[in-house]
């Protein structure tokens, strides 16, 4: 699909060119027409789901058709595991969370009130306002993360979320469709990561961190509390303020206005 007059420079591997005044909204609109998430449509659970005999599911939880839990995985009281789940050995399912869409890996930790696998924010203009475009991806969670109480973690819209092992995510954290999380990284609370941010392995983030949408942090990386993000950071990097610059500059512009406000120059 491509913007109109601008068929004839589409790759020559493509089978068919669509010329479309709006391109993402003939996109959605399609993806509406083919697409259907059986958790979103459906309120039938009747069926099977694959439950090892060593997990412990409590009787309020609902577990849907085609999903699989893995040996020794606790789920809690009114949690609730959507259609195709795949939930790996040893986790912790806590009490009223959500899963659907998603992958799960041995041993992660899911909080309290936690959702996974939700629509990412995703909308484009349409004739009669904001149109929505289907959220296509899912969640691959890798071993060993933690999920902290109401923290959100939103499915793709076209390739998975994906969050790498030994990942720990604090509480009331909003991690965007597409994002592509290392391993080891540590997030504190309150904190916002936009769609499709990279971020690299062993990167420690502050609370309240916000992050504009297609970023790239690298490996190792410092962000302090109530960063502001609005550019790359380079691997190993310390940054912080509002916008985000190096940590020697900020500390050095916040040293300065303190003189002035002071009277010093």
């Amino acid at each position: 699909i491509v913007p109109e007059g601008q068929g004839a420079d589409a790759p020559g591997h493509c089978g068919i060119v669509l010329e479309a005044k709006s391109p993402r909204l003939t996109f959605a609109k399609i993806a509406t027409a083919f697409f259907e998430s059986l958790t979103d449509q459906r309120a039938d659970y009747e069926g099977e789901a694959s439950i090892d005999p060593s997990a412990k599911v409590h009787p309020s939880a609902v577990i849907a058709p085609g999903a699989e839990i893995g040996a020794g995985t606790v789920i809690s009281p009114g949690a609730f595991i959507g259609h195709g789940v795949t939930i790996g050995e040893g986790c912790l399912i806590g009490a009223h969370v959500s899963i659907t869409h998603a992958t799960l890996g041995a041993g992660c930790h899911i909080s309290a009130g936690a959702r996974i696998g939700e629509k990412g924010f995703g909308y484009t203009p349409g004739e009669g306002g904001a149109f929505t475009i289907p959220q296509l991806g899912g969640v691959r969670l890798e071993k060993n993360v933690h999920i902290g109480a109401l923290s959100s973690v939103d499915r793709g819209a076209l390739s998975d979320t994906v969050i790498g092992e030994g990942t720990k995510i604090d509480n009331l954290c909003q991690i965007g469709h597409n994002c592509r999380i290392g391993k080891g990284v540590l997030v504190a609370s309150l904190s916002g990561i936009s769609g499709s941010c990279v971020i690299g392995d062993y990167v420690m983030i502050g609370g309240q961190v916000g992050m504009s949408e297609h970023l790239t942090i690298g490996d190792g990386a410092l962000l302090t509390a109530r960063s502001g993000l609005m550019r790359d950071v380079a691997p190993g990097e310390k940054i912080g303020g509002y916008p985000a610059k190096p940590m020697r500059q900020w500390l050095r512009e916040s040293a300065t206005i303190a003189k002035l406000a002071k009277g010093k120059s």
